[in-house]
């Protein structure tokens, strides 16, 4: 063991967790092709060889990363939801910004489309998450679809926002009138 380096044991699931956790961000920073599971590896300390273990392949790990991006969108919904049960939508709106202010989620999806055009599997998951999404939303709210749709459109609208470095905080719209506002001044 080298000096200073401390033997953190745990269950494999705490592992498990943990290595979604540094695989969301190694995968938002480099995307599928160009990851290091090393990277991740070393950010929990273990070996290389036990993350692929968990996983059994980096492809699989990077599905499993989006499967935590959708249980994690999903969590805040119902979050929002119970904590605005008359009309839960504009704050499970503002609960997806606050999610987004994670880089690692904003820049795992972004990377995760990209994947998808020429990886059918990723595709397949990443549909399989947007339909999830839209399920839950559906399920906590009495939303029409039409509304459903435009807050779909929103939220990839934050997420594009939000990988750009626009300040979402005020919410999109007020973002896009930011960015309107700058065009006119130059």
């Amino acid at each position: 063991m080298l000096k200073g380096m401390e033997t953190r044991r745990g269950t494999a699931d705490q592992r498990r967790a943990e290595a979604i956790a540094a695989g969301m961000r190694v995968f938002a920073d480099h995307g599928l092709t160009t990851a290091s599971i090393q990277q991740v590896a070393d950010a929990i300390g273990v070996s290389q060889p036990y993350v692929f273990r968990l996983f059994g392949s980096k492809h699989a790990f990077f599905l499993a990363c989006l499967d935590e991006f959708e249980g994690q969108v999903r969590e805040v919904f119902r979050e929002a939801a119970g904590a605005s049960p008359g009309d839960p939508l504009p704050a499970m709106r503002a609960g997806f910004r606050e999610l987004l202010a994670n880089d690692a989620l904003t820049g795992l999806w972004l990377q995760a489309c990209a994947t998808a055009r020429s990886d059918e599997a990723v595709a397949e998951r990443c549909r399989a998450v947007v339909s999830g999404v839209l399920q839950e939303a559906a399920r906590l709210t009495d939303t029409a679809p039409e509304s459903l749709g435009r807050a779909l459109a929103d939220g990839a609208l934050v997420v594009m926002l939000q990988a750009l470095g626009v300040d979402i905080s005020g919410g999109s719209r007020a973002a896009i009138e930011s960015l309107r506002a700058k065009e006119t001044t130059s």
